[in-house]
């Protein structure tokens, strides 16, 4: 997970969205809809206002493998389908009632151009989250599931209030079996 308010914040894309004339659009999204399907274009960024989204792929087998999840004071997108306007294979689902502001393509660029140092903060937003899932694979591989189950518990302890546990070991490269013993155990 990965808030994006060091960045970008509610407050500053609403006072864009007056100052600029951008027409951005607010979003309601019920709980458990999707906002987003695979093979849908992905023509927004959306910055999460209130509530929790799970972003997740199917595999090869048919199973749902949640990718991430996007609190409160999170951007989220597809980059395949956003950026490089290639097929989208990610689902977005209100885990809980949730409001997003989408911004499109063109909105974003005008930010970018007519806010100063907002380009600089897009590109840390895209190297911090980079970074963050690069460490979330690695982590698949360097640590066990109780250290990554911890980990996981010790920074967003209210993601385990909101998400479905099949979700969150999902999330975490795990069977819900594996998930209940380590839950057990502790």
């Amino acid at each position: 997970m990965f808030k994006s308010d060091t960045y970008f914040t509610a407050k500053k894309l609403i006072q864009w969205n007056i100052d600029l004339q951008l027409d951005l659009t607010s979003r309601a999204v019920k709980k458990g809809k999707l906002i987003l399907k695979e093979d849908q274009r992905c023509d927004y960024f959306y910055f999460v206002i209130k509530g929790l989204v799970r972003v997740y792929y199917i595999d090869l087998h048919g199973n749902e493998i949640t990718h991430w999840f996007a609190a409160e004071n999170s951007m989220i997108t597809s980059p395949f389908s956003f950026l490089k306007k290639e097929k989208n294979i990610l689902y977005f689902e209100a885990v809980e009632d949730t409001d997003l502001i989408a911004i499109t393509s063109d909105q974003l660029d005008t930010i970018v151009r007519q806010v100063e140092s907002t380009e600089v903060a897009l590109r840390h937003l895209y190297a911090e989250f980079a970074m963050l899932l690069s460490r979330r694979v690695m982590s698949i591989h360097t640590e066990t599931a109780e250290e990554r189950y911890l980990k996981l518990m010790d920074e967003y302890p209210h993601l385990f209030r909101k998400a479905k546990l099949a979700h969150i070991a999902s999330y975490l490269g795990i069977t819900p079996q594996s998930l209940s013993r380590i839950r057990k155990k502790l």
